[in-house]
């Protein structure tokens, strides 16, 4: 066995005994405190999980410019093309009318959507395998264009 063969036989020992970080998969199976199912022997609680802020609540300072009427065609938004809405009234009065024009800068909106119990999440496990990030949720492809609204 050569020089090189013999340092690239340690470099992959030391990797495998160092536990680096791997992706692995999991399903929400409780989300106050938060518990994650891995697999039959692992179910990881919140002490050993960091979370994506994404994944939680927070807030964000957006600006919105918005044109009606509007068509998002697929090639812009994805799945299919979709027409734009809108409407304003105020209590008691008349129906409610379209916007045509909207413009609001640095409003601030708070994402409510945290992880929910059934939820499948990507995970990173952290080297030596103590701690996990929550990296995001995902759907399996078959899912990919269902939108809770359409179920």
């Amino acid at each position: 066995m050569s020089l090189v063969d013999m340092m690239k036989e340690a470099a992959l020992d030391v990797i495998g005994t160092t536990n680096p970080v791997t992706w692995t998969y999991g399903t929400v199976v409780k989300s106050k405190p938060l518990e994650i199912y891995v697999h039959a022997k692992l179910t990881l609680l919140e002490e050993f999980l960091d979370v994506a802020e994404s994944l939680t609540r927070h807030d964000r300072i957006v600006s919105i410019d918005y044109e009606y009427p509007k068509k998002w065609e697929k090639k812009d938004i994805g799945d299919e093309s979709k027409e734009a809405t809108s409407s304003r009234a105020d209590i008691g009065s008349a129906p409610s009318i379209d916007y045509e024009n909207y413009n609001m800068k640095y409003a601030k909106l708070t994402f409510e959507d945290g992880l929910k119990i059934n939820d499948k999440v990507i995970l990173v496990r952290m080297q030596g395998g103590r701690k996990y990030l929550v990296a995001d949720r995902y759907k399996e492809g078959k899912d990919i264009w269902s939108y809770p609204s359409e179920k």
